[in-house]
């Protein structure tokens, strides 16, 4: 609708310029026929020569309004083409303006799921970032455990080192007490005696003397509970090499101690000044 205002003004224009060349030579005939009227035969040759004038003026203007109209024409059917032009692009606008619309809702439908994946993605990050935080506190305590265990390992390999080094030494001491063993096996043998055999009565090995005798068959030595003996010990009685009885310790004191005379161990008469001796077995 623009174009056609154009082209009608251009025209408008083009008519106003005619017009008033027209009306300017209009004016100039109407000033030559008041001198002809007034004038001679002079006036008359004047005037015929001004009309062929202005029919030589009125044909080049009727050749230049052929030649206007001429380019009003083309102008008019180069307009006619742009308007075609012009309506066909606004078809295709119009077809573009409606893919950009259905584009648009695509954009938009893609935008509200990429913004609900956008949420989705931030509460899988704030998951993710309170699994790490726990897994990193997990870590920590893992490492303090390692830690922990390692040191604990560490303490036990020491021990373990020095178990076995415990484990040796008592490798050797049991060779030693078996040995030992071995030995007192020997002497228990040599005696009569084996691990069986009580030794709780048995008294300390020692040499004593007889201090008195009383007329009840009691007998006082010289040596005591300081000495390891106690009451239940049995000890023989020499004179010499002359075996006299055997004693059983009824009553002690630090450094001295009271027996019995068992009856059916008397040799002979047991006197103070005796030897009091212990023997095994």
């Amino acid at each position: 609708m623009k174009l056609i205002g154009n082209i009608f003004t251009v025209l408008i224009l083009l008519m106003s310029v005619v017009f008033m060349t027209v009306a300017m030579m209009t004016y100039a005939t109407h000033k030559n026929w008041r001198a002809v009227v007034k004038g001679d035969g002079a006036g008359q040759a004047g005037m015929e020569k001004t009309i062929n004038e202005l029919k030589a003026k009125e044909a080049a203007l009727q050749d230049q309004l052929q030649k206007v109209q001429m380019k009003l024409e083309q102008e008019r059917a180069a307009r006619v083409y742009a308007i075609a032009a012009l309506v066909s692009r606004n078809q295709l606008q119009q077809a573009n303006l409606a893919r950009l619309d259905q584009e648009n809702e695509r954009l938009v439908k893609s935008e509200a799921d990429m913004k609900t994946l956008l949420e989705l993605a931030e509460t899988n990050s704030k998951n993710l970032k309170a699994e790490v935080t726990q897994l990193r506190t997990d870590i920590k305590t893992a490492q303090a455990d390692r830690d922990l265990t390692f040191e604990e390992v560490v303490a036990l390999t020491d021990k373990l080192q020095q178990y076995k080094v415990e484990q040796e030494r008592l490798k050797e001491r049991e060779m030693q007490l078996a040995t030992q063993v071995a030995r007192m096996g020997k002497v228990l043998a040599a005696n009569g005696m084996n691990e069986f055999t009580p030794v709780d009565n048995i008294p300390p090995r020692l040499d004593a003397k007889v201090l008195a005798v009383n007329d009840k068959d009691m007998v006082e030595i010289s040596v005591g509970a300081d000495d390891g003996i106690h009451e239940g010990n049995t000890l023989d009685v020499f004179r010499g090499d002359t075996y006299l009885g055997r004693i059983i310790i009824k009553q002690t004191q630090p450094d001295r101690a009271v027996g019995e005379i068992i009856r059916d161990y008397r040799r002979g008469v047991i006197k103070k000044g005796d030897n009091v001796y212990t023997k095994l077995g």
